[in-house]
């Protein structure tokens, strides 16, 4: 019981990693969109990068606090959802793009 503990841990913590990677390699490539298009304006920058910021804390927010009550099954498809929603981010950056 103990390994199947450590193991949900350690994957809890990888999938925070991922999450904080991701949302700032957006952020990055979103400074640098904007340094290469002067033309872009400066609300919908800030919108775009206000989104990519709210997310990432959702879904950092969702995988600390997943439902206490839920049994093994539905926290696995909780986990499954966020790493779902993890992939759906990158759709913020093509926002810039328009």
């Amino acid at each position: 019981m103990r390994n199947l503990t450590q193991r949900s841990m350690a994957s809890i913590r990888l999938l925070k990693k991922d999450i904080n990677k991701i949302a700032f390699e957006l952020l990055r490539e979103c400074f640098a969109y904007r340094h290469h298009h002067e033309d872009l304006s400066e609300d919908k920058f800030d919108e775009v990068i206000k989104k990519i910021v709210y997310l990432r804390n959702d879904l950092i927010l969702r995988t600390n606090h997943p439902e206490t009550d839920a049994g093994a099954e539905s926290l696995k498809d909780h986990y499954k959802q966020v790493q779902l929603d993890l992939l759906k981010i990158a759709d913020v950056m093509e926002e810039l793009k328009k």
